[in-house]
């Protein structure tokens, strides 16, 4: 995310969406009642004579809509925002018609608020920060199966798996012949994907040798991505085995400030906490605004579907109380395992500097 330009007196920001997770974070920087203005095409109906049908014509124009419905679509890449037009650069446009802008990566877009609340220029600031830093990918293997998972800021998100039939276990000339073709297409599907997400650091794991077997082969291979490889164990290859390693801690020695990680992290600790029933967690709405007003929450982990829930104004007043009594605030996505950990617990749960009861 790039800021281009920021009014204050006007509640106004500009930004360029950069990626897919400036998307993400727009997503759910931008709610009902703002105003949104950007460049967009619309479709406009132009008058015919009698003896021919009426003509629809795509225009380009620059739109303000105030925002009923913003939507995320992560695998078109695209945020649309749905709204009545309240300008327009066009005066041919009419002002009131319903129209949607649709935000991609590239998109420069300004985002008017009534106030920019702490929490959303908060993660405004997290996504400029976050474009910064380069992606993470993680690869968990084992014999003749890799998946490959890229670590954004709303969640992993799975991006590809090899499976080959290597034969037996047992040493053979096809076997190893088997092997070192795996291993190719595995190296030469990391470097397509290195490439183009711009990642700088792969973590490769899994639970037995064939990490390290192929760690050795790169180096003799693939040398310069060899020196982009970090490996770590793991109990489990697939999925589970990606969470592991992001469990572990190893994605936040590779990447220190992953958004994912540190939100994983944190709902583990809230589990670990309320399974040893050390009094230090809360979970659960009441129990949750029940420590804010001790002041007792060093860390409010809030699951970001409440911010567009009906809850919103509640949560809202617990998250200003939380950040005037200087402690942290994080909003946790409910596309990784966290959230959906989170979310079992009501969506709310927070770390505390000491025991309320």
């Amino acid at each position: 995310m790039r800021i281009i330009h920021q009014d204050v007196k006007e509640g106004k920001i500009k930004v360029k969406a950069e990626t897919l997770d400036d998307l993400w974070h727009l997503y759910h920087i931008i709610e009902e009642g703002d105003v949104v203005y950007a460049k967009t095409l619309r479709k406009q109906s132009q008058r015919a004579d009698s003896l021919r049908a009426e003509k629809v014509e795509v225009i380009p124009v620059f739109l303000g809509i105030r925002v009923e419905k913003v939507s995320f679509h992560k695998f078109a890449n695209h945020v649309r925002v749905t709204g009545p037009i309240v300008y327009s650069s066009r005066e041919d446009v009419p002002l009131g018609k319903y129209h949607t802008i649709t935000i991609e990566e590239g998109t420069v877009v300004t985002i008017q608020k009534p106030r920019w609340k702490g929490y959303f220029l908060d993660r405004l600031k997290e996504a400029v920060e976050a474009s910064k830093r380069a992606r993470v990918m993680i690869v968990v293997m084992d014999d003749g199966e890799a998946d490959m998972a890229l670590v954004r800021e709303y969640g992993v998100e799975i991006l590809n798996s090899i499976r080959r039939n290597l034969g037996g276990k047992q040493y053979s000339t096809e076997r190893e012949s088997e092997e070192k073709r795996f291993f190719h297409d595995v190296a030469r599907t990391m470097e397509e994907i290195m490439r183009r997400e711009k990642v700088e650091k792969t973590i490769v794991a899994g639970p037995g040798f064939v990490k390290e077997d192929f760690q050795e082969f790169l180096r003799e291979n693939y040398p310069d991505l060899a020196k982009k490889v970090v490996v770590e164990d793991t109990s489990v290859t697939g999925r589970t085995g990606i969470y592991e390693v992001i469990k572990r801690g190893t994605v936040d020695r590779v990447y220190h400030e992953n958004r994912v990680a540190k939100e994983v992290q944190l709902v583990e600790k809230v589990l670990e906490g309320i399974g040893r029933n050390t009094g230090m967690v809360a979970y659960g709405l009441r129990e949750v605004e029940e420590a804010v007003n001790y002041g007792a929450v060093e860390t409010l982990l809030v699951l970001d579907e409440l911010l567009k829930g009906e809850y919103r104004e509640k949560i809202e007043e617990l998250l200003e109380t939380v950040r005037h009594s200087r402690g942290e605030v994080v909003v946790v996505s409910s596309e990784h395992e966290g959230g959906e950990k989170l979310k079992a617990l009501g969506g709310l749960a927070a770390l505390l500097r000491f025991r309320v009861k």
